[in-house]
């Protein structure tokens, strides 16, 4: 906010001068020096108060108040980047995994995006959300839930994986023990399954589960 070019405006308005000049001289100062005066931002209140002490209560109270105002807008600036700084941009991909049976149809198309906690995810890494169907893996997680995958970590530890098996692809729990890899179901109806953790062409690890989101 340049107070000297908005007071130098209201004293033309004020007094129907035309130029910045006319101003000058009804203040008994330099043309040149308002310009700079304007340019630096340095309001010639001095001379305005003696050369025109009536109007200074209002002049006071209008930059009073745009000076709290731009105060303000600055701490709000301040909260929401401060707010911004602690949230993540997280894809939501248009696409439905299983935690029974499903096709896996590529995570390519982005339906929109979430403002996420950082505090709730990895820091590194690509990261996206994912729809899972089914109740195989009730009740750690629910059908129609969202969970957030943490793509191509490769096995880090025992936990929630989103993986591929032949042409089907789901979320499922994993243990690895002797060289085979343990896909479990949470819920107890289903089978567990084991592979070989090498069997490139059977399985494929596809990302690990670093959050569940869950509407209620």
């Amino acid at each position: 906010m340049n107070e000297t070019r908005q007071l130098i405006d209201y004293i033309k308005q004020k007094t129907r001068f035309r130029f910045d000049r006319d101003a000058a001289k009804a203040l008994g100062i330099d043309p040149t020096y308002l310009s700079h005066a304007i340019r630096l931002n340095r309001p010639p209140w001095s001379q305005i108060e003696s050369t025109f002490p009536s109007w200074m209560p209002e002049l006071r109270h209008f930059f009073e108040k745009q000076r709290q105002e731009a105060k303000n807008v600055q701490e709000e600036q301040k909260v929401v980047g401060s707010r911004s700084s602690d949230y993540r941009e997280v894809p939501v991909y248009n696409v439905r995994v299983s935690a029974g049976h499903g096709e896996f149809q590529g995570i390519e198309v982005i339906k929109q995006q979430l403002q996420m906690p950082k505090l709730f995810l990895p820091e590194n890494g690509k990261i996206g959300f994912v729809k899972v169907e089914g109740d195989s893996m009730f009740p750690t997680v629910n059908h129609g839930d969202h969970v957030a995958v943490e793509f191509d970590t490769g096995y880090t530890s025992d936990g929630l994986y989103l993986i591929r098996v032949d042409d089907a692809v789901f979320v499922k729990r994993l243990q690895r023990e002797f060289g085979q890899i343990r896909i479990i179901s949470d819920n107890q109806m289903y089978r567990e399954q084991v592979v070989q953790h090498d069997d490139g062409q059977q399985f494929q690890l596809i990302g690990r589960v670093a959050l569940i989101m869950r509407m209620t």
